[in-house]
């Protein structure tokens, strides 16, 4: 999907980006979508996916991917659970996907992350 970078943001339509942001951040587990953040927060569809763009510099996909591979990498260094769990837990149905999204943002799978982060303990 291509964006209109034109869209011009109000500073209450930041405000409201902000507050999808922070809902995001406290909902990652959940099956998330511009369409219902569109509604959650009265915006349209276009201008909430222009603002996360503008505020962020991501799509809004990748910001939610964003978010949970954080997470995930906070899970990964501070517990044992199992990878497959870890995937679950951060909203993944499956693990492949987990792995796959993981490596493409870290650069590592999963498994070579946390054994790096062992390794330098």
């Amino acid at each position: 999907m291509r964006l209109n970078k034109s869209i011009r943001l109000t500073p209450c339509d930041q405000r409201i980006i902000e507050k999808a942001m922070e809902f995001i951040d406290r909902n990652y587990r959940e099956r998330l979508s511009a369409d219902q953040l569109s509604i959650e927060f009265y915006i349209s569809k276009q201008k909430l996916q222009a603002g996360f763009q503008q505020m962020t510099g991501l799509t809004l996909h990748s910001y939610i991917l964003k978010v949970r591979i954080e997470k995930a990498k906070q899970l990964l260094a501070d517990t044992n659970q199992p990878i497959k769990f870890i995937a679950s837990a951060m909203g993944f149905k499956r693990p492949s996907h987990f792995i796959f999204t993981f490596k493409g943002f870290t650069t590592l799978t999963p498994i070579e992350y946390r054994y790096q982060l062992k390794s330098i303990a």
